[in-house]
């Protein structure tokens, strides 16, 4: 098992949605750091991790559960495919969990079509791995 934290952004986009103005998520982009607080890799696009050693994650949702706080990201368990050697190799789920912040306001005015927000947000990401038999 591997932790690090993130620090980062969420970001958004104002679209029209049944008539109405709606913040649409787009990606994350953060930092992952290591007990440290050294940054060790990014979390970026379509659920992808990449660690500094060059080994890479690509995740899909599994499933989720809501942040104890409204304004918080859900917290989620994802499902992974390891390429490259490394911190990352083999790592089969991960975690977001302690979520602070990244959620954007409820709606957005007309005014604000096509804008692109970006929301702070930190989190801890648990990375698992099946062990040797």
């Amino acid at each position: 098992m591997l932790r690090l934290a993130a620090r980062g952004v969420q970001v958004f986009r104002c679209e029209k949605r049944d008539g109405r103005g709606v913040w649409v998520f787009r990606q994350p982009d953060a930092e992952l750091l290591d007990a440290a607080g050294k940054v060790v890799g990014r979390h970026g696009a379509n659920f992808s991790f990449e660690h500094v050693d060059g080994s890479r994650l690509v995740a899909t949702l599994a499933a989720h559960d809501e942040a104890p706080k409204p304004t918080d990201l859900r917290w989620l368990l994802m499902t992974t495919r390891s390429f490259g050697k490394g911190a990352f190799d083999g790592v089969t789920h991960v975690q977001r969990i302690n979520t602070s912040g990244g959620m954007p306001p409820a709606s957005c005015g007309a005014a604000q079509a096509g804008r692109v927000l970006r929301v702070d947000f930190t989190s801890d990401f648990v990375f698992y791995r099946p062990r040797a038999t």
